[in-house]
């Protein structure tokens, strides 16, 4: 067959699968394959990955043939097919796992300026795969990911402008995170919309604007992104960047959670729990929830312990509200390290425990918990599952006291007072029992009467 005849083939073989005639698509591969070509081969190798228009369905037969269409054409110099042999290799499809394989079919086809390769090369950096030094992999990663941002790849553009923002392989700098977030959005990234969309919520590298954020964040949800739809659904809830409207956020909360985003069945509990935009419905807001804590949502989880642990719309089970504030506090959730730590302390569905008690007192505060910070401050006062250590104790009440905690500031009014972890100053005592005062709280109140 004619090199004219070969391509006229190809095309038409292009065409079918364009316009989706799958079946009529691989047969016209399979005569151009086996004239050696290979595109037609890797193309083979596409509609076998895939299942579409070929016959088998069993899937490891499937990826057995993929993967051997797939070599065939790597070894007849396909960019892309290099790429494909070398993800069979990175996973086991068809072929034995072998990660030194895979970066070795990867690098092969990045230096045929495959971007796909390279974007793959960036990601197994990131995780120490493929690098001399692990302690250089960031810069490695980035490396990679700036050779595809630079062939104008989105995915690397994308990833550029994530290494910018974290500060990963490169210096911080959000104003160039902004900069290649936008390359990749205006080429339709999703995410970098929505990662766009984020900087202008906050300021970062841009000017801060809630209706710029709230557009790509829609543009985000438009393109079926479901942590956008899930925020765009935020922004109609509090009316951030866009008039309040609790019809369309519960109509973007449940695309999203159609799209297994687990913070959307969160708030989704959140809204039937409130009555906020739909009829208050307890049964619902658990099955919420539930879902939610299933999916991962670490504020579901904290929501189910509250609703066992305060009966809303069933019996109270304490037990069950330790099993999920366990879970979330063990996820770093702050309000539910406190509430664990609570019912440690006053034995409540588990046993008794100071000393855990304390420790969960103490990680609830450290991540700026102001009641957790007067309680660990009390523990630390009194040698409650710690040791004794009234510097501590004044740490902790100083912490909680500057964010406005009425019994702090009395409580470190008594430090300053008697002299506890620090030297006695009658004059600070004074301007924390006032504080304190002013939030009308008793002791404090008769202890300004009693200094005058």
């Amino acid at each position: 067959m004619s090199e004219n005849k070969l391509k006229e083939l190809l095309e038409k073989a292009n065409k079918c699968y364009g316009e989706k005639n799958y079946a009529e698509a691989v047969e016209l591969y399979r005569e151009a394959a086996e004239k050696g070509d290979a595109e037609a081969l890797y193309m083979l190798g596409i509609c076998y990955n895939y299942k579409t228009g070929v016959e088998e369905t069993d899937e490891e037969k499937c990826a057995v043939t993929a993967s051997g269409y797939f070599f065939k054409a790597a070894e007849l110099g396909h960019a892309q097919a290099q790429c494909f042999a070398a993800l069979c290799c990175l996973h086991g499809i068809g072929v034995e796992k072998d990660t030194d394989k895979a970066v070795e079919r990867f690098k092969k086809s990045a230096e045929q300026n495959c971007t796909q390769a390279m974007n793959n090369l960036g990601l197994l950096c990131e995780n120490g795969i493929g690098v001399a030094d692990s302690e250089k992999r960031y810069e490695e990663s980035f490396a990679w990911f700036k050779k595809s941002a630079d062939l104008k790849d989105p995915t690397g553009q994308l990833y550029v402008g994530k290494a910018y923002y974290a500060g990963q392989g490169v210096k911080r700098d959000y104003g160039e995170a902004v900069n290649w977030y936008t390359l990749a959005a205006e080429q339709g990234s999703a995410d970098a919309l929505f990662r766009l969309g984020e900087c202008y919520d906050d300021g970062e590298g841009v000017a801060q604007s809630a209706i710029k954020a709230f557009g790509l964040y829609k543009k985000a949800a438009q393109l079926n992104h479901p942590k956008a739809q899930c925020y765009v659904g935020y922004c109609y809830e509090k009316g951030s960047g866009v008039a309040r409207n609790m019809e369309e956020a519960i109509r973007w909360y449940i695309v999203s959670a159609h799209n297994n985003y687990f913070q959307a069945y969160c708030n989704l509990g959140c809204c039937y729990e409130e009555g906020n935009g739909v009829k208050k419905d307890m049964a619902k807001a658990i099955e919420m929830y539930e879902k939610g804590a299933e999916l991962g949502s670490v504020m579901a989880k904290y929501n189910l312990g509250n609703v066992y642990a305060f009966g809303k719309g069933v019996k109270v089970d304490n037990k069950l509200a330790v099993k999920y504030y366990i879970q979330a506090a063990e996820s770093g959730f702050a309000e539910a390290q406190f509430n664990l730590a609570q019912h440690l302390y006053n034995g409540k569905g588990i046993e008794k425990n100071d000393e855990e008690a304390a420790f969960w007192f103490l990680e609830a505060a450290k991540r700026g918990d102001a009641d957790a910070q007067y309680k660990i401050a009390c523990f630390y006062l009194d040698g409650i599952g710690i040791d004794e250590d009234s510097e501590q104790a004044l740490k902790w009440f100083t912490a909680s006291a500057n964010q406005g905690d009425s019994d702090s500031q009395y409580s470190l009014g008594v430090c300053y007072e008697e002299g506890i972890g620090v030297e006695s100053d009658i004059a600070e005592a004074k301007e924390w029992y006032a504080r304190a005062a002013a939030q009308g709280n008793a002791g404090a109140k008769k202890a300004l009467k009693r200094l005058k």
